[in-house]
């Protein structure tokens, strides 16, 4: 829930960081409370966030709504973005008083990192920014201790209770959106072998229809 407090953050960084004032504003616009408290519903409904859970959100950009609606609820939240601004303002001046989250600036197609072992929970809402999501090399055959197939990693890369919750769109005509689809079965062909869809949805936007995927990835 977006609190006082987070609500005077966000007007004291308009107020002193003129410049990422309308990218601030965007992050907390009607559209990005609509389909981000979607997927946060879906979510609830896998029953899996709790004190125990570690949450990794690929493309954090500020983390404006994700971050409040879950971080009281799991052990830890890992933010990964390319952009080091939005995360250096979540991390400083937004979200300062959250002491269970990471922030990191990287391309997650480049970099492993060994806190995804213990992250039960992808979250990744910009999926038009991205190649698709099976191409994540770290999906591969191995990657979970109960495969069977292990042709790819010899050593465990995720953990065997692991959800994802994925959205995609088809707003062509914004800056960055480099792999948008037009429907939602384009958007499972995107996904790892291992991913099965236990939720999908597609949601209105006034600029276009976002594409939600949840579910659960299995063993090979």
């Amino acid at each position: 829930m977006i609190n006082e407090q987070i609500f005077r953050n966000v007007l004291n960084e308009i107020k002193e960081n003129p410049k990422v004032t309308n990218d601030i504003i965007d992050s907390f616009s009607d559209n990005q409370f609509l389909s981000k408290r979607t997927l946060i519903k879906f979510v609830n409904d896998l029953n899996i966030l709790n004190e125990k859970t570690t949450v990794a959100i690929w493309g954090s950009w500020y983390g404006s709504i994700l971050i409040p609606e879950i971080a009281d609820k799991v052990k830890k939240i890992v933010c990964i973005d390319l952009d080091k601004e939005p995360l250096q303002i979540a991390k400083n001046r937004l979200f300062s008083n959250y002491n269970n989250i990471e922030y990191i600036c990287d391309d997650v197609f480049k970099t492993y990192r060994d806190v995804y072992i213990d992250t039960n929970l992808i979250i990744n809402t910009s999926c038009e920014h991205m190649p698709p999501m099976k191409e994540w090399k770290w999906f591969g055959g191995g990657a979970m201790e109960n495969d069977t197939d292990i042709s790819v990693f010899k050593t465990p890369k995720l953990p065997n209770e692991c959800y994802f919750a994925f959205q995609s769109n088809n707003m062509y005509d914004i800056k960055g959106h480099t792999n948008c689809i037009n429907t939602i079965d384009e958007f499972k062909d995107q996904l790892p072998e291992r991913a099965e869809v236990l939720h999908q949805k597609e949601i209105k936007d006034t600029r276009g229809t976002r594409y939600m995927l949840v579910g659960k990835f299995n063993p090979l």
